[in-house]
């Protein structure tokens, strides 16, 4: 029986949560010295890292979702313009249909553009705004620089930050997702909750 997206929503934003819980439990052990500021800095890489992974799998599972029809977007009539069987081997076609090994979900264009390809209208793929599809564009350029380390991936990270108002040890990804912004939430706060907004976009109408 096919189920909301909404389901879909709930499940992300109860990973998020989880994140929230650990963030804070780790924040508290700073706070009575029974870890050092080096052991969190870890954390907050680890944490974004485990954030975006599941975001990215959100978007998997809501595109293929829609076109096997076992998700739904309530008040939304969506249909495939090509006919998919979603199984393994099923999506191993997809993947070659993509032209690659494997399936990019970001940058967000990929996900677009497959979507208009396999989803009439594209629908709810193309209802993001410009803007939401740039703060998609920065998280993923940060969690590059966390993951690969490599010359372009930290210059990329360095121009999102130029800008911004940061003490040096907040001028790498872990040092600027745990910095306050311009209230008290951090950037990993603000990050999370600017994904599930995301995530809530996509699954209503």
């Amino acid at each position: 029986m096919p189920r909301k997206a909404n389901k879909l929503l709930d499940d992300f934003k109860q990973k998020v949560r989880s994140k929230e819980l650990v963030r804070c439990k780790m924040e508290e052990l700073l706070v009575s010295q029974n870890i050092k500021e080096t052991d969190i800095l870890f954390i907050y890489d680890g944490l974004f890292l485990n954030l975006f992974t599941d975001f990215e799998k959100f978007i998997e599972d809501l595109f293929f979702g829609l076109i096997k029809g076992s998700i739904y977007i309530e008040g939304k009539s969506i249909s495939s313009i090509r006919k998919v069987k979603i199984s393994p081997q099923e999506e191993i076609e997809l993947v070659v249909l993509s032209g690659k090994d494997y399936l990019d979900w970001l940058p967000y264009d990929h996900t677009k553009k497959r979507a208009e390809i396999f989803l009439n209208d594209g629908y709810s793929f193309t209802k993001l705004n410009e803007n939401q599809i740039r703060v998609m564009g920065e998280y993923h350029k940060i969690r590059n620089a966390i993951a690969h380390k490599s010359l372009k991936a930290q210059k990329q990270f360095m121009k999102i930050i130029q800008n911004r108002p940061l003490l040096p040890t907040e001028k790498n990804p872990s040092g600027y997702l745990r910095s306050k912004g311009s209230g008290e939430m951090t950037q990993y706060e603000i990050a999370a909750r600017e994904l599930v907004k995301i995530a809530n976009d996509l699954c209503k109408v």
